[in-house]
């Protein structure tokens, strides 16, 4: 099922459902007077779901570590889609991951019910939710039975007040890794726990994998290049640069010697291949396509061995966060605040227009598609930030890191005059 289909199926059955429960748990609750406490010595099971997101994933890296040093004696359980199984089986901090099948809604009917039976048998202590829009993730948490259902709220917290036994406001212009140690924090979480990002295992067999594969189309192991991830997923298609605009930059770093790798799954091959076409011609020999090509582990294996990242604000970035690789990371509907990270070597790029972000705020962007936030990054400004972390790979950065590089100033209309963020019924 796409994102969109999601989101429709949880509105229309999930999130009334959610409602009409709510004050009949709160009732319950209250009749049950269940144990809330949150002892280390007693917690055996502690449950962390987000269902989707490679790079929500990722920032919650930090809490999974910190759980598992607040209940040393306690299983932590993952609970996520299937697409993101080869991720979590990486990460520290995760003891079993158990995913719903969502390929069909009869898959995801059988394995949600599955899933609840496992939870249920298990007499699970405490549950994070790290959603924050979906009322199905509400009846997961709820049909889990629970001890303590630890979640987030946006705007009233009534729709989740029965069905939460703790709930933490999400404020999206926090950092969102540091919003998870809060829930955490209300389960005895540190406060001075470490925020920084988990990293991804790699194995060998991958890196070797990604080698024979580069090899097959013209790039040697001992070669350096730069990764360049143009995509974004169905979430918001709006957070991609424009093609030309990568075709451009790309073209400036190859004619300065440099190697690019473009990725992408399946899916996204006819969007590369386009862009790929859009490179000048005397630079392609430089320009390397796997769009397609890679394993997830072979991905984690490029990204890791790239002498740099270009990424629109989507999982790749976060996933050259967690392998601490030098990034330019461009963003436009989304706020870095949020999703972005302030470390030696990372770039971020920000442009704000007056509807940015949008991205978790609104169904439909205003803009519909032409993402003026987006067209507002320069190719000159992208180029200059690559090509500098290029220059200090492997130097010991004796100055103040390289952060945010650019934050353009507020503008309130597009290059055409139209009034940015406004919506028109005619």
């Amino acid at each position: 099922m796409t994102f969109r289909t999601r989101i429709l199926l949880d509105r229309l059955f999930a999130s009334p459902l959610a409602v009409a429960l709510n004050a009949l748990v709160r009732l319950l609750g209250k009749i049950l007077n269940r144990d809330h406490s949150m002892d280390p010595a007693t917690t055996r099971e502690v449950v962390v779901c987000k269902l989707v997101g490679m790079g929500s994933i990722l920032q919650a890296t930090p809490l999974l570590r910190s759980l598992k040093q607040r209940f040393p004696g306690a299983r932590v359980t993952f609970l996520s889609l299937k697409g993101n199984a080869g991720l979590l089986k990486r990460l520290e901090g995760v003891d079993e991951v158990l995913c719903l099948d969502d390929s069909s809604a009869p898959a995801m009917l059988w394995t949600t019910a599955t899933t609840l039976v496992t939870l249920i048998g298990r007499r699970v202590d405490h549950y994070f939710d790290l959603e924050v829009y979906s009322g199905f993730t509400c009846l997961l948490s709820l049909f889990s039975l629970a001890r303590n259902r630890l979640g987030f709220y946006r705007h009233s917290n009534r729709f989740k007040k029965g069905i939460y036994s703790q709930l933490v406001y999400f404020n999206t212009r926090m950092p969102v890794r540091r919003l998870y140690l809060q829930l955490g924090r209300v389960a005895g979480v540190a406060s001075h726990s470490d925020d920084a990002l988990g990293s991804i295992r790699v194995e060998d067999s991958e890196r070797k994998s990604l080698d024979q594969k580069l090899a097959e189309i013209g790039l040697k192991p001992e070669e350096r290049y730069v990764l360049v991830n143009a995509n974004a997923s169905d979430l918001l298609i709006e957070r991609r640069w424009p093609s030309a605009r990568y075709a451009e930059a790309i073209a400036a770093i190859a004619c300065e010697g440099h190697n690019v790798i473009l990725i992408g799954v399946k899916a996204e091959a006819a969007h590369i291949q386009d862009l790929f076409t859009r490179i000048p011609e005397e630079f392609r020999a430089r320009v390397f396509n796997t769009a397609g090509m890679l394993s997830l582990g072979e991905l984690f294996a490029a990204i890791e061995r790239a002498a740099c990242v270009l990424t629109n604000d989507t999982g790749p970035m976060h996933m050259a966060f967690a392998l601490k690789r030098p990034a330019v990371c461009l963003f436009g509907p989304g706020d870095p605040t949020h999703y972005g990270i302030e470390s030696e070597r990372i770039v971020i790029l920000y442009a704000p227009v007056p509807c940015s972000p949008c991205i978790y705020e609104v169904d439909e962007p205003p803009c519909h598609g032409n993402n003026f936030c987006m067209r507002r990054i320069s190719t000159e400004s992208v180029t200059t930030s690559v090509l500098t972390l290029l220059r200090q790979d492997g130097v010991a950065v004796t100055s103040a890191p390289i952060r945010t590089a650019e934050r353009l100033p507020l503008v309130w209309d597009d290059e055409t005059g139209c009034i940015l963020g406004t919506v028109l019924r005619f």
